[in-house]
């Protein structure tokens, strides 16, 4: 009602205030009202607790509706409940009366009167829900005719049960109802004679004409009988007509056929198939005739017979053309519109259209175009547009950071766009044949981080689809801020996606994720967001129909060992570890929405939290996964796929190499998790060490290999742990703490290094099993489109893409394992070896392939070179390096004896030059990085609070 009850809070606009409830014993549900008008009720109540927007019906007292568009959304921890007004949107729902009856409908289960709505014949109202917890059916009756009631699903587009409601007849006598007559006739025009019915005799006659007399009420019946409804017991809500058992029906007085031009009065029986032709009638050129030939109902003495109370007969006709007065009868209803009603819902745009309309109406049938038409149409076409888009080797995106280095290479292969624009639609058909993500980050095991899962043998078929496929129609608007699209449908292929721990955590890091927590630590809670006025009111998006579809992703996750300060302050940030696991199959329902009409964030919002739902529903896939369980889950689908090919096939080698790959992967997975927790009570350059022997291991896929080196590095380990713990010990920490520190250390080690090493040594087997095993490894097969791009150049800037330098930082990366902080400068061939250039030293490489610094002949430190020249002798170039001295008194660098001037010969002089200018230039970066201020240890964590 409009009573304010105790504790309402009043806002005004532009304002916010802070509510909580003030009472958990009562349903959380919020109500509101105008306060500017007066009697204004309260809205029904509407739940609070879930993002969404809707619209609040609120009424006055003469039940006139006003709405408030609601939006919901969660701000950190607090639900934001913004108000807006309604002019420019469309109303969510909407009741088109194209019947000429008045009709009446309320919400389907709102029991309080005053919220039953009339809308008049031929008109439109607009409707919001009075009750938002109520689902949206909306119940119909006819106001005043005694109707059905029909409830329609408002969410649900189709047509609904026939609306009946009693439409009975008059039987009148023309003539007195006419008005075109002579002055001396009016007096009987006007008289309004209907048939009537004698209580006591049953007789037919005539009486003047009173609106809602059931005596005078008649309904015809598909066979033709003119039942009367005054002998029949009142039906309140007649669903369906009601039968004839309990109806009289006209007839005649007399038990036989009217003969020799008699008369015979008309009465009521009850209806009986033998008196068919008595009982049968039609409404024929304005008279009123049974079965019976050339006999019509009419009254006795001509025209002047048409009085009040006078007997109706049923005799012969007069023959003539036109008949006379007293034989002219016709039927009129006593409501307009059939008695029949059709109802369906329909959409409008975002608008749900409840349409009522009269069963006999006929749609109009479109008539052939006019000249002005087709040339309106002419005008149309000229003013389209298509664009054809066709990129065979696609595209490709690169992620770098700040630091900088590249994060990840998205490649999108085989791009074809076709848009088209016309003045009544937009329509994008967007195919992607192939999308690869390569993992960017140098030193990396997992270098494809998202490719598309290479199809079975079964699936062959689905080889030819795209990867991904983008088919959207947008339809123009008149709705302002408002964008409607017929559909939107995103469909995407099989994916396999690897999730790195070291790269995932840097992405976030590039897309602010420890800004923005940074910045919810420092929010006063005091303080509340206000919404910005000067924005305006959001977009809304509108859609038919919202499809996308991601049906299967095989997801691996692996964790990392070594992670830096930055990245492990942001870790811990994240509120939940990350578990190592492989080849999870991952299926997904579609996200489908029919007809949403919401803001952009409420959209994506939805869209997150539907798939956020569907990988957690997925959680016994990835806990049958882990590593640290044997991956369960890949051994039962190895031991199936074999079996099915067995029982398909008869091929007995695919379930012994099946089996063989799920054991040895199980075997692999457990040895490796025990390995990894015997390796956090090692000392740190022993666990760096392991961990450099296995990711050469998995880098060139010789897992048998690393497993003999983990082995053997293990036993040595184990036997020198005493000796090189408690000397470590005494380093780091000092003093006798330090040496029975490293001597406890040491004697554990003695036993784990060893115990380590061979779970290495079984695990790298059982891996080099597994990939024996299988007969393609899809993981191996896929590699990266291009290698990870050099981000810094001689100028410190981001340069353009090279292969030459990003082989040369690859190199650099294999000498140094780290290219922060000694980068790549230039690399150029000479003869058949390199010479690579960083910011600190200058390496010669010897040709061929080389693990770490074995490749090496020739290094030279900026701190140790004088200057870089070119010499020839015996008509050969050589490029001179020129050391400092070892010792000078004088403390001023000059150049060294000769024994400390290597030369390395050079094919082409022009080849000498550039080479030495490039380590000459080099070598003045170097000391101009000297002369620089260092910077601060905590700089980028305080780029991270700020």
């Amino acid at each position: 009602g409009t009573f304010n009850p105790e504790g309402y809070i009043c806002t005004l606009p532009g304002s916010s205030v802070v509510f909580h409830w003030p009472r958990n014993d009562y349903d959380q549900l919020l109500c509101v009202r105008l306060m500017d008008m007066t009697n204004c009720t309260w809205s029904g109540g509407f739940e609070i607790n879930k993002p969404k927007s809707f619209h609040v019906n609120m009424r006055d007292m003469r039940g006139s509706c006003f709405y408030l568009r609601t939006e919901i959304t969660l701000k950190g921890a607090t639900y934001q409940i913004s108000f807006t007004n309604t002019e420019h949107m469309p109303p969510p729902l909407r009741v088109d009366n194209l019947s000429e009856v008045p009709v009446q409908f309320w919400q389907h289960g709102v029991a309080d009167l005053r919220l039953h709505t009339e809308v008049k014949p031929l008109s439109v109202l607009d409707y919001a829900c009075d009750e938002p917890t109520l689902p949206p059916y909306l119940t119909l009756t006819v106001k005043g005719a005694g109707s059905s009631e029909v409830t329609a699903d408002m969410n649900f587009f189709r047509e609904y049960n026939k609306l009946y409601y009693e439409n009975f007849i008059y039987i009148a006598a023309t003539h007195t109802f006419s008005q075109k007559l002579e002055r001396k006739r009016r007096l009987i025009s006007h008289t309004e004679l209907v048939l009537d019915v004698d209580p006591k005799t049953q007789r037919v006659i005539l009486q003047k004409k009173e609106p809602g007399k059931r005596s005078q009420l008649w309904r015809m019946t598909g066979t033709g009988m003119l039942c009367h409804e005054g002998s029949s017991p009142p039906q309140s809500k007649p669903s369906q007509p009601r039968p004839l058992d309990s109806s009289l029906v006209l007839d005649i007085a007399g038990l036989a056929a009217v003969s020799d031009n008699n008369y015979e009065p008309l009465m009521l029986r009850r209806p009986d198939s033998r008196r068919s032709t008595t009982q049968t009638w039609y409404f024929t050129s304005g008279m009123l005739t049974c079965g019976l030939p050339r006999l019509v109902v009419q009254v006795k003495g001509g025209v002047t017979g048409l009085s009040d109370g006078a007997e109706v007969v049923l005799g012969p006709d007069s023959g003539l053309l036109e008949p006379g007065p007293e034989q002219q009868f016709i039927n009129q209803k006593m409501r307009p519109g059939s008695g029949v009603l059709s109802v369906q819902v329909l959409p409008d745009g975002p608008t749900r259209v409840l349409q009522i309309s009269d069963f006999n109406q006929r749609r109009v049938v479109r008539s052939s175009t006019s000249p002005e038409q087709d040339k309106c149409r002419e005008d149309v076409q000229k003013k389209e547009l298509e664009v054809l888009v066709n990129l065979d080797e696609g595209l490709g995106v690169s992620l770098v950071n700040k630091v900088p280095e590249e994060l990840i290479f998205t490649t999108l292969s085989g791009v074809n766009v076709h848009f088209t624009h016309t003045a009544s639609s937009e329509v994008l058909e967007l195919n992607i044949q192939n999308i690869q993500v390569d993992n960017q980050l140098l030193g990396t095991t997992q270098p494809v981080i998202l490719w598309m899962t290479p199809s079975s043998g079964d699936s062959g078929t689905n080889n030819s689809s795209p990867a991904l496929q983008v088919n959207s129609v947008k339809v123009p608007s008149s709705l302002m801020l408002t964008t409607l699209f017929k559909h939107l449908m995103v469909t995407a292929r099989h994916f396999t996606v690897i999730i790195e721990e070291k790269l995932l955590l840097k992405l976030l890091s590039f897309f602010g994720y420890g800004e923005a927590e940074a910045e919810l630590e420092k929010l006063d809670e005091n303080l509340h967001e206000r919404p910005n006025e000067e924005a305006g009111p959001p977009q809304r998006y509108y859609f038919e129909n919202l499809k996308i579809s991601f049906p299967q992703i095989k997801l691996s996750v692996f964790t990392s060992h070594k992670l830096p300060a930055d990245l492990k302050a942001l870790k811990g940030t994240l509120g939940f570890p990350l578990v190592r696991f492989e080849d999870a199959i991952i299926n997904m329902y579609p996200f489908t929405r029919v007809h949403p009409y919401e803001t952009q964030e409420i959209i994506i919002n939805d869209i997150l939290k539907h798939f956020r739902e569907e990988l957690m529903s997925q959680a016994a896939q990835i806990l049958g996964s882990v590593d640290f369980l044997g991956n369960p889950m890949g051994l039962l689908n190895d031991v199936t796929e074999g079996v099915s090919e067995l029982i398909k096939y008869g091929n007995v080698g695919g379930l012994i190499r099946n089996v063989t790959h799920g054991v040895s992967n199980s075997a692999a997975k457990f040895a490796g998790t025990l390995s990894d927790g015997l390796g956090k009570t090692m000392d740190n350059r022993h666990q760096n060490e392991r961990e450099y022997i296995r990711y050469h291991g998995a880098t060139s896929g010789e897992h048998l290999v690393a497993g003999i080196h983990g082995l053997a590095h293990g036993i040595i380990g184990g036997m020198t742990s005493i000796i090189t713990s408690t000397v470590e010990g005494v380093k780091t920490e000092g003093g006798v703490g330090g040496f029975f520190s490293g001597l406890g250390k040491g004697l554990v080690g003695t036993v784990t290094k060893p115990v380590a090493g061979a779970l290495d040594f079984a695990s790298e087997t059982a891996q080099t099993v597994r990939d024996m095993a299988s007969l393609s490894n899809h993981r191996f097969s896929v590699q990266r489109v291009r290698k990870p791009r050099c981000c810094r150049g001689p100028q410190g800037l981001l340069a353009r893409f090279s292969a030459g330098q990003a082989e040369g930082q690859e190199q650099l990366f294999c000498l140094t394992d780290n290219i922060q902080s000694e980068f790549f400068i230039a690399v150029e061939p000479m003869d058949s070896y390199n010479v690579l250039i960083s910011s600190k030293v200058v390496y010669f490489l010897k040709p061929g392939d080389y693990v770490d610094r074995e490749g090496i002949f020739l290094e030279v430190k900026y701190d140790d070179l004088y200057h870089c020249l070119v010499s020839k002798d015996h008509g050969k170039v050589y490029v001179q390096l020129t050391k400092k001295a070892e010792n000078t008194n004088s403390g001023v660098a000059i150049p060294g004896p000769s024994h400390q001037k290597p030369m390395v010969h050079v094919k082409s002089e022009s080849l000498a030059v550039k080479i030495s200018q490039e380590i000459n230039y080099a070598k003045s970066l170097y000391y101009e990085q000297q002369l620089m201020l260092p910077a601060e240890e905590n700089e980028d964590c305080l780029l991270l609070e700020t």
